[in-house]
């Protein structure tokens, strides 16, 4: 608001969002994303619309509103510009793989089956360089595994998880690896990670 940026500003309120989310504060982050896609209607790049509908889509899948949550991951495919780089948002990322990561990490929270082909798509088109991002990928990937009852798959993403959130020092990607909960196996009810 003080840059008088609309840009900026709900780029910023979005980023807070998240922060609600992480403390559980679902119903209040909605309605921040919801607000801040409001304020970038018109006056903001198709980029950054894009961004803030999927924004709006986590929010929606932390929240557990399933319908409404992957409308905003369609909407935000549709917004998506075709050359999704915009030297004036250089802070977004939605090219390549990173909306469907988005949009797999959304599934995954709502506890989806189709997280893990959406994941596993976007996993190797991941670059190299996003190491938080593809951390938080690998934990998604072993909750949905967990779920479906496949503890091999489970442990083998866990186990990635858990080395780069370590070695990362990623304090929310160890959290929700905390929260995994494995499948029981034969001889071992505990699998070790």
């Amino acid at each position: 608001m003080e840059a008088s940026s609309p840009t900026l500003y709900a780029h910023s309120s979005a980023q807070q969002a998240f922060i609600l989310i992480d403390l559980g504060e679902t119903a209040a982050a909605v309605d921040q994303l919801a607000d801040a896609r409001h304020h970038a209607e018109s006056s903001t790049p198709a980029l950054l619309r894009a961004w803030l509908a999927a924004a709006h889509g986590e929010g929606l899948a932390a929240a557990g509103v399933r319908d409404h949550a992957l409308r905003a991951f369609d909407t935000a495919a549709a917004l998506l510009p075709t050359d999704p780089e915009d030297p004036e948002l250089p802070f977004l990322f939605l090219a390549g793989a990173h909306l469907n990561r988005w949009r797999g990490h959304a599934l995954a929270r709502l506890g989806e089956r189709d997280a893990i082909e959406r994941l596993t798509d976007a996993l190797p088109r991941l670059p190299a360089t996003f190491v938080r991002a593809r951390t938080a990928m690998l934990v998604d990937l072993a909750h949905p595994h967990a779920t479906a009852g496949d503890r091999d798959a489970a442990l083998h993403y866990a186990r990635q998880a858990k080395q780069l959130a370590s070695q990362i020092k990623s304090d929310r990607q160890l959290r929700r690896f905390a929260t995994l909960a494995l499948p029981p196996g034969r001889g071992s009810p505990s699998g070790s990670l």
